[in-house]
């Protein structure tokens, strides 16, 4: 690491200049180390215990019943949750979403947690559990310690044959962290995967981690018949793409004729990738 300071201090310390004889009896102050002086210093994070075991023990108890409750749409009228099922906006859906499915609070707090005891259940659970939804929620939870020796669990689910368990893998794979051996694995998804929305999938992580294959794959993706694939397409474009995609997707939002999701996301995209192109 390379650390700045002020020329005059930088001088001083390294003895290049000369300061001025005072008179007998006085002195200048010693000479602070202009690191403690100018440069942040890092701060010794405080000691924390342990998280709690009845955080563990509770997610632990989430995970092995998580269809214990569900939400019973037939008796939600004149509840709140009813205005959760009205509402149109971004925000809306995103809670309806979240309140819908015990997946994704779940996997958000069992990321959160690194307790080994928790981790040493995740591993069992993403792969053996016989809960395809289950299988991926764990999954999804591994990838967020970032550790390398988890690709077995990601390659073992990447040839599962629910495509719930196989679409948990590629989510990780995106949010691992091991870019090298997660591009690996993803593009073998890529060519593939039974599943176009999966391949597709896999396309985009590798845009997100910087594979121009990934790229290549999105825009080959644009021409699929399916209205989904091209709308999930553009949307990675958008996200990951260049000046070039800028173009290539204002020109095809007057081509298409059979599906407006599709020409909404072709503008979305060109609208967030508009600021790449010159001037």
């Amino acid at each position: 690491m390379i650390l700045t300071c002020p020329p005059l201090a930088g001088l001083l310390v390294a003895g290049c200049m000369t300061l001025p004889q005072l008179p007998e009896g006085q002195s200048y102050p010693a000479i602070v180390n202009p690191v403690d002086v100018f440069a942040k210093q890092p701060v010794a994070a405080a000691p924390k215990d342990k998280i709690d075991p009845a955080i563990t023990m509770a997610l632990i108890e989430l995970l092995e019943r998580k269809d214990r409750f569900r939400v019973d749409l037939s008796q939600a009228q004149d509840t709140p949750f009813a205005q959760i099922l009205s509402v149109g906006s971004p925000i809306g859906y995103e809670l309806r979403t979240r309140f819908l499915n015990l997946s994704i609070p779940l996997t958000e707090a069992l990321t959160r947690n690194n307790d080994p005891a928790l981790r040493e259940k995740l591993v069992t659970v993403a792969r053996w559990d016989s809960n395809e939804e289950t299988r991926a929620d764990a999954l999804v939870a591994l990838a967020g310690a970032h550790d390398a020796v988890d690709f077995d669990s990601f390659r073992e689910a990447l040839i599962h044959l629910d495509p719930a368990v196989r679409f948990g893998a590629l989510e990780a794979l995106v949010v691992w962290g091991n870019q090298d051996k997660a591009k690996v694995l993803l593009a073998n998804s890529a060519d593939r995967d039974m599943e176009p929305i999966l391949r597709l999938y896999a396309a985009g992580g590798l845009a997100r981690l910087g594979d121009a294959s990934g790229i290549a794959r999105l825009r080959t993706a644009l021409d699929d018949p399916n209205w989904l694939v091209r709308s999930m397409a553009a949307r990675y474009l958008g996200e990951f793409g260049t000046a070039e995609d800028y173009k290539l997707l204002t020109s095809r939002i007057g081509q298409e004729a059979n599906n407006d999701f599709v020409i909404a996301e072709y503008c979305i995209a060109a609208l967030k990738l508009f600021p790449k192109v010159p001037s």
